[in-house]
């Protein structure tokens, strides 16, 4: 079934894979620009400057990591983030694939629920690391992302008690602190009803708006709430 078929929205039962962009969009951002970016996907990804340096940031990064090659000349600095996980058979990378019913499951199983990519994983019999490269302004750091990355590391790996992460912000040459992300069940439980409410969206035809200061680089170009200096006249 296409993506652009125009389905009244009632009726539309086509399964919405969670994701923690997406989860960000609704929960931090406007439901009104997640309906466009992730449900009716009228806003194409368009990669920048800064998405692209990120990329080639965490390419750099999974292979000096996961396959011992050198760092590029513009990325050594930060060198020394990387040797604590030399001949540790660290994960890079990796993607992870979550069921309705929390359990791993693969990329195209019909009742998957929840993806993600997890940058850098450690674990060590009941216990994990996880490790987020960051590259953006970590003024707003939030653990939401690395608490998704546990249920996700947690369903593929039943027997984890523990699990701690971290960010590191490589433009502010720094790691954060190291967050508990052993409650998965609350951060399973906060991911089923934000897709509750989504999917209660969807059925209604209505996603509410949240203007803010992002507003600006919104790319819904119908809301009269965008300021986006780009949105076409």
């Amino acid at each position: 079934m296409s993506d652009n078929l125009d389905i009244p929205h009632a009726f539309d039962r086509r399964n919405i894979v969670a994701s923690y962009s997406m989860l960000h969009c609704f929960r931090d951002i406007c439901a009104h620009q997640g309906q466009a970016r992730y449900i009716d996907k009228t806003i194409k990804f368009v990669e920048t400057a800064a998405t692209k340096w990120g990329n080639d940031v965490h390419t750099a990064f999974e292979h000096r990591v996961g396959g011992q090659k050198p760092l590029p000349l513009a990325m050594q600095q930060w060198e020394k983030y990387a040797i604590p996980f030399d001949g540790r058979q660290a994960l890079t990378e990796t993607w992870f694939y979550v069921d309705i019913n929390g359990k791993a499951c693969d990329r195209f199983a019909r009742n998957k629920f929840l993806h993600g990519k997890v940058d850098l994983v450690l674990v060590e019999n009941s216990k994990a690391y996880i490790g987020d490269w960051k590259t953006g302004n970590s003024k707003y750091e939030d653990p939401f992302e690395l608490a998704i990355n546990a249920v996700l590391l947690q369903a593929k790996y039943p027997k984890l008690k523990h699990v701690v992460g971290q960010y590191i912000w490589l433009k502010d040459d720094r790691a954060s602190k190291v967050y508990d992300l052993s409650d998965t069940k609350a951060t399973w439980d906060e991911i089923c009803s934000l897709m509750s409410t989504i999917y209660n969206y969807r059925a209604i035809g209505e996603f509410p708006k949240r203007k803010g200061p992002l507003c600006g680089w919104c790319q819904r170009w119908d809301c009269s709430d965008n300021s986006n200096p780009e949105k076409p006249a």
